[in-house]
């Protein structure tokens, strides 16, 4: 039986747990999306500087002390240091002037100063100096000059900035200074000498090592450059370009001549064709026929003997003899006449497909028309030729003319490169001598301004340099605080507690509703009504007071949350036990029941029930009776014995089964019972940490308040809990500062 019970209250368990646990408490929809923005914003809330600087109030003493000594320490460091002398000297590494460079090829348009300075103060080279100093100061540390020496270009910006570097040197003894100082510029001026000449070397080991290649391009683009002109015939792509342009408008003028001439051709052709109504094929036979006299005598009889047969045919039938006769000689004549002119026009004669013209007689107006037909034939022929020639020179032209621009482009483009790799050799050879003459001179390239000297007071005696007192004092003060800073902030973070009300709210980014006052009375006597006055164990009424406003502050702080939809049930919990939660889960009753509101107070704190103690009631039946016995409300709910309008219903018999009850769907009916029944219903649960019945009421619920002791509740659990009740998507209405901690 024990079994199936259990069973069945997880099945419960999990079916809440899949259905909704952010309830839709009576808050309206407004409520809910400003819960979550909450969250929202306790996520991505931009940076909050106040919670720093109340850390810094707290602990200024502490910063101020560390301040003090460290800053202290500094200033006794600069009181009690040795005296110094400082000198200087300046030199110019860079020729004033255009003309001073052209006179020093080797000095660039613009020296890398921030590399010089490293080069000037690299150990390396103060090594070899501070040997030569050794020699006439044998007292002279090793890393004297390395410590001590400055080495600044003069000018502070763009602006103003010079080609002078001051070179600085201080120490105690100012004859050590002077001497340090002459070999430190000797030193700088034997190694200007030697950049120079290791400079002027690798620029004439670089020009010789780009000569073969150099020639070898130059080499190479003047035949490249030659086989294009010859293969394409090119001269100069201008004065080509120009030809070949003429050449294309005479091509053109000359096509359209052609043109015209034959269309003129073209039209006498079909004139005089339509004139003797002859081919040009046809023509020629007739113009031979017509010429030739027997067969024209031939022709002249054949007309003869036709009129005789028309005269006899007016006389005679076509069947008379005399008719018969007549045609016989006609027949003859024909056959004659095709004989001849078979003879003359050859095989391919044949009367009956030929044209008529061919074979009558052809007058001299005729025989001169022919002749022009003929004579037309031949030129149109010529012409045509003509045409045809004109028309491939006009395309070779066209594909000359789209291949000269790419043609020109590759010419100018090699020529191009030609004069610059020819210009770039010039310059090369040119540099080449000019170097190899600046590679005899033995003049130091840089000039010294200023001699290296002690700073010297007005009777010429080395003066000390002023002690930095107010500098070093200045650090002291900003290392201090830094450090104090630090100490602050590990002291605090070691503590990581909330010590002000303003930290909760500023670190969690929740609202704040509440601060309760601290009363200094035992643990059992909290039960007092807030309606009380004074007596001997109770606190004095200027305390009451406080106490009485702090938790109406509360309650006026969650009716106004919600304008439409006012607070109706209300979780209080804390992060961790020993928060003061049941505390202010009673006091909050209580003021709530004097404002004539029917206020339910239910100690759902199964674990660890306080409220029967803190109000003086029995504990015989509660909650967990309902929730296991199923017993009527009327039986277990009890009116407070203080305080009209209070109903409380305690935590009951509870068994190791009674928390998972909480979650149960007969909890959400009773919850829901609860609403109907009552105006405020208030329940005290267990701390948030590790547990998880306090989430399923709140999910229920309007919404949960948290308790955080200041002074005790670390901030670590309060985040942790806090990330659970947002994964969970929990209703949190805000937080309430509690002093109930031992010190505050």
């Amino acid at each position: 039986m024990q079994k199936s019970d259990q069973s069945k209250l997880e099945l419960e368990e999990k079916n809440l747990a899949l259905l909704a646990l952010g309830r839709g408490s009576t808050l309206s929809d407004s409520a809910t999306v400003a819960e979550r923005d909450e969250f929202a914003e306790f996520k991505t809330k931009d940076l909050n500087f106040r919670p720093f600087l109340r850390m810094m109030q707290r602990n200024l003493l502490l910063i101020a002390g560390i301040n003090i000594a460290v800053a202290a320490i500094f200033a006794a460091f600069s009181l009690t240091s040795p005296r110094s002398f400082e000198g200087s000297f300046r030199i110019l590494v860079e020729p004033i002037t255009g003309d001073g460079r052209l006179t020093d090829p080797t000095v660039s348009s613009s020296v890398d100063y921030p590399t010089l300075m490293q080069v000037l103060q690299s150990p390396e080279l103060l090594r070899k100096i501070t040997q030569q100093i050794q020699a006439k100061v044998p007292t002279f540390p090793a890393n004297g000059l390395i410590a001590n020496i400055s080495v600044q270009r003069l000018g502070t910006n763009v602006q103003d900035s010079t080609k002078i570097i001051e070179v600085k040197y201080s120490a105690a003894d100012p004859k050590t200074v002077k001497v340090a100082l002459e070999e430190v510029a000797l030193g700088y001026l034997n190694y200007s000498l030697e950049d120079r000449k290791v400079r002027i070397g690798g620029g004439v080991k670089f020009i010789e090592d780009q000569l073969p290649e150099l020639r070898q391009r130059v080499d190479g683009l003047e035949n490249a450059l030659q086989n294009l002109q010859q293969q394409y015939q090119l001269n100069d792509p201008v004065i080509d370009g120009a030809k070949l342009a003429e050449q294309v408008k005479a091509v053109e003028t000359k096509k359209l001549d052609t043109q015209r001439d034959l269309q003129e051709q073209t039209a006498l052709y079909n004139n005089l064709q339509k004139q003797l109504k002859l081919t040009s094929n046809e023509a020629i036979p007739a113009a031979d026929l017509s010429g030739e006299p027997r067969y024209q005598t031939l022709l002249t009889q054949l007309k003869t003997l036709e009129s005789q047969i028309a005269v006899k045919l007016a006389q005679f039938s076509e069947d008379s003899p005399v008719i018969q006769a007549l045609r016989d000689q006609e027949r003859n004549l024909k056959q004659l006449l095709y004989q001849e002119a078979k003879s003359i026009l050859g095989q391919s004669f044949n009367p009956d497909v030929t044209n008529p013209q061919v074979t009558v007689f052809q007058n001299p107006i005729r025989m001169g028309l022919i002749g022009k037909l003929v004579e037309n034939m031949n030129q149109m022929k010529v012409l045509e030729v003509r045409q045809q020639s004109v028309l491939e020179n006009q395309e070779q032209l066209e594909q000359k003319i789209l291949a000269f621009p790419r043609i020109a482009r590759r010419y100018n483009d090699m020529k191009r490169q030609l004069d610059l790799a020819t210009k770039t050799l010039d310059q090369l050879l040119i540099q080449r001598e000019t170097l190899s003459v600046q590679a005899a001179q033995k003049t130091v390239p840089w000039l010294i301004l200023s001699r290296p000297d002690v700073l010297r007071d007005r009777g010429g005696d080395p003066m000390p340099v002023a002690r930095q007192t107010g500098k070093i004092l200045g650090a002291g003060l900003v290392l201090g605080f830094v450090l104090g800073l630090i100490a602050a902030i590990l002291k605090d973070k070691l503590n990581g507690v909330f010590h002000t009300p303003e930290d909760i709210q500023d670190l969690t980014y929740m609202r704040l509703f509440g601060v309760i006052p601290f009363f200094d009375f035992d643990q059992d006597q909290q039960h007092i009504s807030v309606q009380q006055g004074s007596s001997k164990d109770s606190p004095s009424n200027g305390q009451v007071s406080l106490f009485q406003e702090a938790f109406s502050a509360l309650y006026a702080s969650l009716c106004f949350l919600s304008g439409d939809a006012p607070v109706q049930s209300l979780v209080i919990s804390s992060a961790a036990p020993g928060e003061g939660s049941t505390t202010v889960a009673v006091h909050l009753a209580q003021v709530v029941a004097m404002l004539g509101r029917r206020v339910l107070l239910v100690d759902a704190n199964l674990l660890t029930p306080q409220i029967h103690t803190c109000l003086g009631l029995a504990n015989a039946h509660g909650l967990a009776d309902i929730l296991q016995q199923d017993r009527l409300l009327d039986d277990v709910i009890q009116a407070s014995n203080s305080q009209d309008n209070l109903f409380v219903l305690t935590s009951g018999n509870v068994t190791p089964a009674s928390g998972r009850r909480l979650a149960s769907t007969q909890m959400q009916d009773l919850m829901a019972r609860f609403d109907a029944t009552f105006d405020f219903v208030i329940y005290d649960t267990p701390h948030l940490q590790g547990l998880s019945d306090t989430n399923f009421l709140a999910a229920q619920s309007d919404g949960l308040l948290m308790v955080v002791v200041v002074g005790k509740t670390k901030r670590s659990e309060v985040m942790q809990v806090l990330s659970g009740l947002q994964e969970f998507k929990l209703p949190v209405l805000g937080m309430i500062a509690n002093y109930v901690a031992n010190k505050q």
